[in-house]
């Protein structure tokens, strides 16, 4: 018998498509641990913080959260309590109905419509490549990088990251009425990112 998940045509989720229940409802601004990997990383604080523990085989850890904004401006922040020796990501993924593409490799920034920031490097990275770089980095073991979205239901939307109060340059989002995800990614053991402070700003 066909899984009828695996015989669908992938495609885009579209706000602008939703139901009055659907454009009320933005998920859970918690990360999701069922979809998680349950080796190496634990979760606190009410499932907003994440920590690569123990060893594991994996290069990195993706983690997406519950979360799935759309239909207005919204502003969040990823608290960088332990970066460590690696490259760190974190940033969001657009919803699809068969859900979040990671990319072939499955870290965030790997496919085209996820995009990370990496505080190690100063860069934005989006279907693998860096699209923007030279930016503001992290010259501590810790900081703070806050993300706005602005995402209406019948245009383009747009994002920003902001790396410790300085604001890099808005990124325009490639389809219309789109659906995030807020993720990071975990590229060593030690590294610690607590989500904080999501706010519909109109």
């Amino acid at each position: 018998m066909t899984n009828k998940q695996t015989s669908q045509k992938p495609y885009l989720i579209d706000s602008s498509t939703f139901s009055l229940e659907e454009s009320q409802s933005f998920g859970e601004f918690q990360f999701d641990t069922i979809r998680a990997t349950k080796s190496g990383i634990v979760f606190g604080d009410n499932d907003c913080t994440v920590e690569w523990v123990k060893p594991y085989t994996a290069s990195w850890i993706p983690v997406q959260t519950k979360a799935k904004l759309h239909s207005g401006k919204w502003s969040l922040e990823f608290h960088v309590e332990a970066m460590e020796t690696g490259q760190i990501g974190v940033g969001f993924l657009l919803d699809w109905n068969l859900g979040p593409d990671w990319g072939f490799f499955g870290y965030l920034g790997a496919s085209t419509t996820a995009w990370s920031y990496d505080p190690s490097t100063g860069d934005v990275v989006n279907g693998t490549n860096s699209i923007q770089g030279n930016l503001p980095k992290f010259h501590e073991n810790s900081g703070v990088i806050a993300l706005e979205l602005d995402l209406p239901k019948k245009e383009k939307g747009n994002f920003t990251f902001i790396i410790d109060g300085i604001r890099t340059t808005t990124i325009q989002l490639p389809h219309t009425g789109a659906v995030a995800i807020p993720a990071v990614c975990l590229l060593s053991q030690g590294q610690k990112i607590t989500i904080k402070n999501l706010k519909q700003i109109d």
